[in-house]
């Protein structure tokens, strides 16, 4: 991800997370430090998802992923994890309850549910499920 990348990563961001989207000014903060993983996904030129992942030590952590809505059923969410993380380190994240497809594609991915947070997320209030890959 570069600063010309944001305007369209922040595009992806409203349309997937609305009220509790990222600004432009928390994506560029993460540019160019160390323990941020940011990448876009493209076809044909064009920014149609993202990633932001952290690192600490040898945990990692999903901080943020979204695929445009007309891009979804592709595979792009799978190859930004795979390219994001290490499979060797522990990789955690919390995901919305109600948000099956993203549970799905995490399990596909071997993690798994060691928690679950009550009213983690706001509009509309949501328990997140926590879960970590099994290496």
């Amino acid at each position: 991800m570069t600063e010309q990348d944001i305007p369209a990563v922040c595009e992806i961001e409203q349309d997937c997370f609305t009220a509790e989207a990222w600004s432009e000014e928390s994506f560029k903060y993460r540019l160019g430090r160390a323990g941020f993983i940011s990448l876009v996904a493209e076809e044909t030129g064009e920014i149609v998802g993202y990633i932001a992942a952290s690192e600490v030590l040898d945990e990692q952590y999903l901080d943020s992923l979204a695929v445009r809505a007309d891009s979804r059923g592709k595979g792009i969410a799978t190859e930004l994890m795979k390219s994001a993380f290490d499979p060797e380190k522990s990789i955690f994240l919390e995901v919305r309850k109600s948000n099956l497809l993203a549970i799905s594609l995490y399990k596909k991915l071997g993690f798994v549910q060691y928690a679950e947070r009550a009213g983690y997320y706001e509009n509309p209030t949501e328990n997140a499920i926590l879960m970590r890959n099994e290496r």
